[in-house]
């Protein structure tokens, strides 16, 4: 690629298409307004008229500086004042943008602290119905114990043997059919 010199800044670059002339933004925009000041100092020579015109000419001059310098500012005012309204209308909707977006994180929060808060009562629930269960299991598990003994002593009391399926569930239990035996 070639490189090129800035006619701002005197620094060597290389453009980024063949159009470029600056090195920088800052630079261009430097160039430009030295333009724009020049053209403005051009102007009002050309209404003065400084080293041509007579001095009884020097309040139509300045009347007419005056009134260019009045139609610039009116013309920057304007300018001014349509920058300041798009961007405030471009800040606004984004604003609107972003609230709509905070609303619709608000509201899925909500929904998602609603949805834990049921799945906690019903694990609070589960858990409460799982030790329900174990404290029955276990109650159960001694009444079992406490008739098996009854059965066993009642067997033993009338001097007769338990039939073969209550034996083969008393030996699946690990339980010991014959009184005295541990």
């Amino acid at each position: 690629m070639t490189t090129r010199t800035c006619p701002e800044c005197n620094t060597t670059f290389t453009p980024a298409s063949p159009r470029q002339l600056f090195c920088r933004p800052a630079c261009a925009h430097r160039q430009r307004q030295r333009k724009y000041r020049q053209s403005i100092q051009d102007e009002e020579l050309r209404l003065t008229n400084h080293v041509d015109r007579p001095k009884t000419n020097n309040q139509e001059s300045t009347a007419a500086l005056t009134a260019l310098y009045e139609a610039t500012i009116r013309n920057l005012r304007l300018t001014e004042r349509r920058k300041l309204a798009n961007v405030t209308r471009s800040l606004e909707d984004k604003l609107a943008t972003a609230y709509e977006q905070l609303n619709e994180s608000a509201q899925t929060l909500s929904r998602a602290q609603s949805k834990a808060d049921i799945l906690q009562r019903l694990a609070q629930r589960l858990d409460h119905e799982n030790k329900q269960r174990e404290l029955n299991e276990r109650q159960a598990i001694k009444d079992m114990q406490h008739l098996a003994a009854r059965v066993l002593t009642l067997h033993s009391a009338a001097n007769t043997h338990l039939d073969p399926s209550t034996a083969a569930i008393f030996a699946r239990r690990g339980w010991n059919t014959e009184m005295g035996r541990s």
